[in-house]
């Protein structure tokens, strides 16, 4: 198959990062130094460097090439020192598209497929719409082959086995079924409920003091009186809390105003930015768990952030945010019914087994390294604050108390379920995070004891799944008796697994 070279369009948006990254430091050379001294050297160095990466890009565009055939991409690059990579679609785990302002003005796409192995993820920063379709029909069509070809080896049905590929391999044209679409009053909530409002007042001071450079608030000082008339005070303030307002909302509308969720047969489908957009995509036996987390304002609002638990690195640029989590203000009874809807195979179940009252004793009872290390530096420094000194025993109980109530909450909060196929745990003690995993997702697990532990005959327990970076779910101070009864649940996993 003949090499392809990446779209030309690739050096104008290397051009275009380059030029983003060094504004700041062209700047501060051209505009605050004088021409004197270390100034004039250093916007000569960052032009100089500028042209350099410029140049590279150019030559990285001429050298490097791609291409995709029926079973795996092959990558070349490489300006002086050559090389190649071959990269199996069946290795694919999630596909992740990002289409940003530019890349909308020329009708083009950015388009990562993520191996979920050590391995680098394939990405092409700049393609065509058409291009980026193509072959990522490829690799599911690819995965759906394979699929198909592992059925037949399972069941070994040699009679049938041409009939069955030709049925199983067909191209994947199951209809989406659209599960979620945030309505403008949806949108309006989230925007309250992310707090991102709250951002103006702190840059806007901001602004005031790190841009004195351009302005002279000395002649501005004349006005201050004009604050003790009431109305204009007032008036003030409530244009900056219409400007939060109205701030908070573009930013959720920017981020969630074209979101959708939807699924198929095979696949689960994220789509979420207005301006800049997003699009996610992942086989649904590629889904290692499910991760529930509500921070303390979504817990008094009853609401929930859903996290699809997947191999692989989702961020397919600088600009943009990981899009494996799911509209993130959910109600909480909503999200677990979209959970059954989406991932039929996951349960989330409600009842739970609680920790053993001795374990708050415990836990209640160890030693803070924080709260003595703290109460020993006060005791010897005694600072003072608006000109009092503040008494070290008092700040010494106030935060005994904030870390034995941080110590309580999160026994409170800690849960576990160990059922037939799954794993589920609940921890936090502000923000509280349900896990869900199934056996046949997991690829390690470990079983710990300190010496207190064994003593009040429990344990730590910790599993392992696969994901970017590699996740870790322990849970503290289960009894002794689960521990081992986790162990041995483990190790029935090969009755979830099949063998070819």
């Amino acid at each position: 198959m003949e090499k392809r070279r990446y779209h030309p369009a690739n050096m104008l948006f290397a051009i275009v990062k380059i030029i983003r990254g060094w504004i700041v430091p062209l700047i501060i050379v051209f505009f605050f130094n004088n021409t004197d001294g270390w100034g004039s050297y250093a916007k000569y160095g960052i032009l100089g460097i500028m042209l350099l990466s410029i140049i590279s890009s150019i030559l990285k565009w001429l050298t490097d090439k791609y291409t995709a055939d029926e079973r795996a991409f092959h990558l070349y690059s490489g300006i002086f020192s050559k090389s190649s990579r071959t990269v199996p679609y069946e290795k694919i785990q999630n596909v992740t598209k990002h289409t940003n302002l530019l890349h909308r003005l020329l009708r083009l796409t950015a388009i990562k497929f993520e191996t979920g192995s050590k391995e680098k993820a394939v990405d092409f920063q700049v393609l065509t719409k058409e291009e980026a379709s193509r072959i990522e029909q490829l690799t599911k069509g690819n995965v759906q082959e394979q699929a198909a070809i592992q059925e037949i080896e399972i069941s070994g049905d040699d009679l049938e086995e041409e009939d069955a590929v030709s049925e199983q391999t067909v191209p994947h044209t199951e209809k989406k079924i659209i599960h979620f679409k945030p309505t403008k009053k949806e949108l309006i909530r989230a925007s309250f409920t992310s707090l991102s409002f709250l951002l103006v007042p702190p840059l806007l001071i901001s602004f005031l003091l790190k841009f004195d450079i351009f302005f002279d608030w000395s002649e501005m000082r004349q006005y201050l009186p004009l604050l003790k008339v009431w109305w204009i005070t007032a008036f003030g303030l409530i244009g900056i809390i219409v400007v939060s307002l109205l701030v908070g909302m573009w930013r959720v509308v920017q981020k969630y105003g074209n979101y959708e969720l939807a699924s198929d047969d095979e696949y689960i489908y994220i789509q979420t930015g207005l301006l800049s957009e997003s699009a996610f995509s992942i086989r649904k036996a590629r889904v290692q768990g499910i991760e529930i987390t509500q921070p303390v304002l979504h817990r008094l609002l009853g609401l929930a952030k859903v996290k699809l638990i997947s191999t692989g690195s989702l961020d397919i640029s600088d600009e943009t945010e990981t899009i494996n989590s799911l509209y993130p203000y959910f109600p909480l009874k909503q999200a677990k019914i979209l959970i059954t809807e989406i991932l039929p195979e996951y349960e989330v179940q409600l009842s739970m087994e609680r920790l053993e009252q001795k374990v708050l004793l415990y836990r209640l009872l160890q030693p803070s390294i924080i709260w003595l290390g703290v109460t020993i530096t006060l005791y010897f420094w005694r600072p003072e604050l608006l000109g009092y000194e503040i008494k070290w025993w008092i700040v010494s109980i106030v935060l005994l108390i904030v870390i034995e109530g941080y110590r309580y909450l999160d026994f409170k909060h800690t849960s576990y379920l160990i059922s037939e196929k799954f794993f589920q745990t609940k921890m936090g003690a502000l923000t509280t995070t349900l896990f869900v995993t199934k056996r046949n997702k997991m690829i390690e697990i470990a079983r710990s004891q300190n010496p207190m532990q064994r003593w009040l005959k429990l344990a730590t327990i910790e599993s392992v799944n696969r994901a970017k970076p590699v996740l870790h779910n322990k849970i503290k101070d289960i009894p002794a008796s689960e521990a081992n009864r986790f162990y041995d649940w483990f190790y029935q996993r090969t009755k979830d697994v099949r063998r070819r």
